[in-house]
């Protein structure tokens, strides 16, 4: 009787205990389904402690285990907390993971490699393939392993400035000129005093607004303010803006979060408002489903709009989209995908125009020097671009580097994630500039015949490749 009472106290136990593992399970994959980050990092994290890896359940619970490993590191990779992506990733490894899902060896590779650590993100890259043979996203990340050195060493006169005067301790980045005369600089920002008093549990940070700063007379960027407008910003994300080139039209990304939904971001379009202020915005019909993300958008006359999206029939991860607007019907064409020229099985974000049409975005599908990298590819025809280059060092490092935009064929702005003045890695703004060569020209005019014999007050004229020129007298 005794044994009898006993043994059912243990199966209860283990129902219980059972029971007890798939709550934390089911929370953990409904804030990892919801894109909630910040809080699947925690919940997964527990699901893993709580679940055991041996049992009658012949390797369901060591699968349920490496997959709340996985998840837990792949948490930690959208927030951008690298050396905890690694450590997790390396659990579910040792948990056979990489059995159910190849890509674990491709991310731990990814994460090894903007750690700059090249020998061991090459030997994950190597084993992924060993599992996926011709992985564009394995060549690819091994060749940028083998590259770096190549860059490193091949690195552009460029000077890189943190923009300490916009920056704040909390995530600044895509800044955007906000006029012709780009004496305003527009960005988003979590900083504080942005709308709302909660925390985004996608990122762990408080959610974004669109902010702008104004350019004083001693070229200096001063304080910082919220762009004016009517539900411009919102208790949910703003960022990524882009204008016509009349600055009369403002599209911008929102992503909305509601509990237990899944709802992918938007593009608004607002109307200006005088100089300094913009009417209430529209939602721009450009997806089939709410869960889809359309953002980051990019356009010059405001009728041909350039976005990034993870919506069906892309080549993987985000790709780079267009639409065309018809003002008769007042309406968005289908979006087109911008093809293999411009996308990758990667992420392409960002689209920005050069001041020469080029097409500047960024990527982590293609050899860079770690995470995404931004690179220019050629106007070569009416919406038509080819070739993408990568600007190389020290333009992108081996964090994220993206949402580039030019002031001047020799300097801009741009959003990176290397280790800023407080210490830490997150998205500040930096501006990078080309200096000029600079170069001691002599020259000697002479009697023909006689090289010894020097005239002087010889008007000497020297006419550069831009068509600048200089003018001086023989002494």
């Amino acid at each position: 009787m005794r044994i009898k009472i006993a043994f059912t106290l243990l199966i209860l136990l283990f129902i219980g205990n059972v029971q007890g593992q798939g709550k934390y399970i089911v929370k953990a994959e409904m804030a990892y389904a919801s894109e909630n980050f910040s809080e699947a990092t925690k919940l997964c994290a527990q699901a893993y402690a709580k679940l055991g890896r041996k049992g009658a359940t012949k390797g369901i619970a060591k699968k349920r285990k490496a997959d709340m490993a996985y998840k837990t590191a792949d948490s930690y990779r959208q927030m951008e907390h690298y050396k905890e992506a690694n450590e997790w990733l390396d659990k579910s490894i040792i948990l056979d993971y990489q059995e159910v899902n190849p890509e674990v060896y491709l991310q731990n590779g990814n994460m090894l490699q903007m750690m700059a650590d090249y020998e061991k993100a090459i030997k994950n890259y190597d084993l992924f393939l060993d599992l996926v043979p011709g992985d564009e996203r394995g060549l690819f990340g091994k060749k940028s392993c083998e590259m770096y050195k190549e860059y490193a060493a091949n690195k552009t006169r460029h000077k890189i400035v943190n923009q300490t005067a916009i920056n704040k301790k909390q995530f600044d980045m895509a800044p955007m000129h906000g006029d012709r005369k780009k004496s305003k600089l527009y960005f988003s920002s979590a900083r504080e005093g942005s709308t709302g008093n909660d925390k985004d549990p996608r990122s762990g940070e408080a959610y974004m607004d669109l902010w702008v700063s104004d350019y004083d007379k001693k070229h200096n960027w001063t304080e910082p303010y919220l762009v004016k407008g009517e539900g411009i910003n919102t208790v949910d994300n703003e960022g990524t803006v882009c204008f016509d080139t009349r600055y009369k039209k403002m599209f911008f990304t929102r992503c909305p979060n509601v509990k237990k939904n899944n709802l992918g971001c938007d593009i608004w379009v607002s109307d200006a408002k005088g100089k300094t202020e913009w009417k209430e915005p529209t939602k721009l019909v450009l997806k089939t489903h709410d869960s889809i993300s359309v953002g980051h958008p990019c356009t010059a006359d405001g009728k041909f709009l350039i976005f990034a999206s993870d919506m069906p029939g892309g080549m993987g991860g985000r790709d780079l989209w267009y639409s065309t607007y018809d003002k008769k019907a007042d309406t968005w064409s289908k979006p087109i995908n911008m093809g293999s020229g411009i996308n990758t099985k990667g992420n392409e974000l960002f689209p920005t125009f050069g001041l020469n049409g080029d097409l500047i975005y960024a990527s982590d599908g293609l050899a860079g020097l770690g995470g995404l990298d931004i690179y220019r590819a050629a106007n070569v025809g009416e919406n038509k671009w080819e070739n993408p280059t990568n600007l190389g060092s020290p333009i992108n490092g081996i964090n994220n580097d993206y949402a580039l935009v030019e002031e001047t064929t020799k300097y801009g702005y741009f959003t990176s994630e290397r280790k800023s003045n407080n210490g830490e890695y997150v998205p500040d703004i930096y501006s990078y500039e080309l200096p000029p060569n600079l170069f001691d020209l002599k020259v000697n005019i002479n009697e023909l015949g006689d090289k010894y014999k020097k005239i002087e007050d010889v008007k000497v004229v020297v006419t550069v490749s831009t068509g600048e020129k200089w003018e001086g007298y023989s002494d």
